[in-house]
């Protein structure tokens, strides 16, 4: 197979030989040695079995090239819409309106029968409504005249209210009975990771949502990555989209007991700059959790215009591809190519969205040695995508 099968997808946009090259970068690492020079037709043929995996089909990893214009910055738009409208949505006052807390085992109650001291308070010691109070026991029971052991675990304080009211009219007449918990001990979660106070939080009967929990962890540190959350819940974790959370209050969760928020750091929350760059460098993402290929050569000080060609800026990410039952069988690299040569192009450049673990990489002018490309970039591509799945899954 030679470059020429790649798939370009703008035929109407030739595609120099420099765009030809970055292909065959891609492609092998078997090349050392080679010298190019922007222009230069690199008519090779590598060998499949550097992208492709073993028993694959290599027509399936073959490296896409996008140029970047409007077009691709229209399609970033529409994803961003289509991912925010795919996340469940329900405002926080509907997420709570059926939350009712339910009693637990070590929760704390006092139980009132009004006009009837002797139950409420049979040793008549003291007003104080927590030297009242009932501690419910390991196996979910409390103690109460008249009635003996009472099940409660589990159940609302109304339910509680009436359960207890019907078993009472045998000893009191018409009984107005009144529960309430005192301390809430029997349901937490935890609050994990880049937070400024992680810790254990007390469910109670004010409802605690994904964001809640969050906040009262005291919002974020320094380290956190802020796209994104970790719910573990009954052994099953998932992700949470907190960009999208943030953004537009889409994806809350109502928290229940047990469950484990998980805020990661941003190590993997990173682009790569290199290549004919001042400053080559790993850069974090926004806080926002965004950057655009301008905000990241900015940051790296800019193109080295001495060395750079600036025809040939290149955004080169890894894309998996599954197969019919959701499985990794191997990366696909796929590739944008800006032509900065016109200052209009820095307007693309600032509309295009990067996205974590991106590799930005600025082509050489003159007289490169392939390996040397090969080196910096086709390793990398490989290494930071594997190892992100490795992390995340």
């Amino acid at each position: 197979m030679s470059l020429a099968q790649a798939k370009v997808l703008e035929p109407q946009a030739p595609v120099r030989g420099p765009v030809r090259v970055f292909l065959a970068l891609l492609a092998t690492a078997a090349l050392a040695g080679c010298t190019i020079a922007p222009g230069i037709d690199m008519d090779t043929d590598p060998d499949p079995a550097v992208w492709t995996p073993s028993g694959e089909d290599e027509a399936d990893f073959l490296p896409e090239i996008k140029a970047i214009n409007a077009d691709v910055l229209v399609a970033q738009r529409q994803a961003r819409r289509e991912a925010r409208a795919a996340v469940e949505h329900a405002a926080r006052t509907e997420l709570v309106a059926d939350y009712e807390y339910r009693i637990g085992a070590s929760d704390v109650i006092n139980i009132v029968v009004w006009g009837h001291p002797e139950l409420s308070n049979p040793l008549g010691l003291t007003q104080d409504i927590e030297q009242q109070a009932r501690l419910v026991s390991r196996n979910g029971t409390i103690f109460y005249p008249h009635v003996g052991l009472l099940p409660v675990a589990g159940k609302t304080v109304d339910e509680i209210r009436e359960q207890l009211a019907e078993l009472l009219e045998p000893y009191v007449t018409d009984p107005q009975v009144d529960v309430r918990v005192v301390e809430y001990r029997s349901q937490k979660v935890y609050v994990t990771g880049e937070v400024t106070q992680p810790g254990t939080l007390t469910l109670t009967d004010e409802p605690m949502t994904l964001l809640d929990a969050i906040n009262q962890a005291g919002g974020f540190n320094e380290l956190a990555d802020r796209r994104r959350a970790v719910l573990t819940r009954d052994g099953e974790q998932r992700s949470i989209d907190l960009q999208t959370l943030y953004s537009s209050g889409k994806g809350d969760l109502l928290l229940r007991d047990r469950d484990v928020v998980h805020v990661p750091d941003n190590q993997f929350n990173r682009v790569f700059v290199m290549g004919e760059i001042t400053r080559q460098t790993a850069l974090p993402m926004r806080e926002n959790g965004r950057m655009t290929l301008a905000e990241a050569i900015s940051e790296a000080e800019g193109l080295d215009l001495n060395t750079a060609d600036t025809s040939n800026i290149f955004v080169l990410r890894g894309q998996p591809v599954f197969d019919d039952e959701g499985e990794i069988r191997g990366v696909r690299p796929e590739a944008y190519h800006l032509d900065a040569r016109s200052g209009l192009a820095l307007v693309l450049a600032e509309g295009f969205e990067l996205q974590p673990r991106d590799i930005v990489y600025a082509a050489s002018s003159g007289v490169v040695r392939f390996n040397r490309v090969i080196s910096q970039i086709l390793p990398t591509v490989q290494t930071v995508w594997q190892t992100q799945r490795i992390i995340t899954d």
